[in-house]
């Protein structure tokens, strides 16, 4: 149980599979959004806003590399199972943002 609460970071996996899995999921089938609103709410909006503020979070508790990937693995997963094709692109993205706002707070 102590390696448990030393090497896994709840705030990384719990936003992970929040953000990445639930939020879109239960969005693109249960809000009453057309796909452009969805898109524009749910994957720009709102997860581009979870991916700047996980970077942060990651510069401020020093985490390892592989960190960053978490989120961006766990959305991949979810868009290749229940979401359209267009959607694995934000994957790229999402992993572009959170690395960009992880390394901009290293300069500062």
């Amino acid at each position: 149980m102590n390696w448990i609460k030393k090497n896994v970071d709840m705030f990384l996996w719990g936003g992970g599979i929040l953000f990445g899995v639930l939020v879109p999921v239960l969005a693109l089938k249960f809000l009453p959004f057309t796909k452009a609103m969805w898109v524009g709410w749910v994957l720009v909006v709102v997860n581009c806003c979870y991916c700047i503020w996980l970077g942060s979070y990651l510069y401020r508790h020093a985490a390892r590399w592989w960190t960053l990937f978490v989120f961006p693995i766990l959305f991949l997963a979810a868009a290749y199972v229940w979401m359209p094709k267009y959607t694995y692109y934000f994957a790229a993205a999402y992993l572009a943002i959170t690395y960009l706002s992880c390394s901009t707070r290293k300069q500062n």
